[in-house]
């Protein structure tokens, strides 16, 4: 399983002005909608927000990872969104947020879904990674650092 396999150069997104996190996963999931991606785009945003009432998905080192699982995508979809400027997303180590990886899994796929997660947070871990994707250019650099990094 490669993250790569699950990017998509348009659900990739760079540079977005974004108030807060709310505005930031709204702003993104409307964004994602403008590319067909969801059945029904209020519910999955409404999922998002009573998943991260439950908790922040902020995971430090300016990354956050909001996700759901839903009914409303027939597979996992993973957009990268970068912001123009950080934002407070409650992280546990206070950092302000640029990277927003942010992932709807349709109910079946928790499996999948939980590796997926999983190999993403590593990836994310990797100073080196973080660093390509705040200077690229393009959402094809983007999902190219990350095939580079599963290489």
């Amino acid at each position: 399983m490669r993250i790569a396999d699950y990017l998509q150069d348009h659900l990739i997104f760079l540079d977005i002005d974004a108030a807060d996190k709310n505005s930031a996963i709204t702003k993104i999931v409307e964004l994602m909608d403008q590319n067909d991606v969801f059945m029904d785009a209020d519910k999955f945003l409404n999922e998002v927000f009573q998943r991260e009432s439950l908790g922040s998905t902020g995971i430090g080192k300016g990354v956050a990872m909001p996700h759901a699982r839903t009914q409303n995508v027939k597979n996992i979809v993973i957009s990268i969104t970068r912001l123009k400027k950080g934002v407070d997303y409650d992280s546990e180590d206070k950092q302000p947020v640029r990277l927003v990886f942010l992932l709807g899994t349709p109910l079946k796929a928790v499996g999948e879904y939980l590796k997926v997660l999983a190999k993403l947070s590593k990836l994310l871990r990797e100073d080196k990674v973080r660093s390509l994707i705040l200077k690229a250019e393009t959402p094809h650099q983007i999902r190219k650092i990350f095939e580079d990094a599963e290489d």
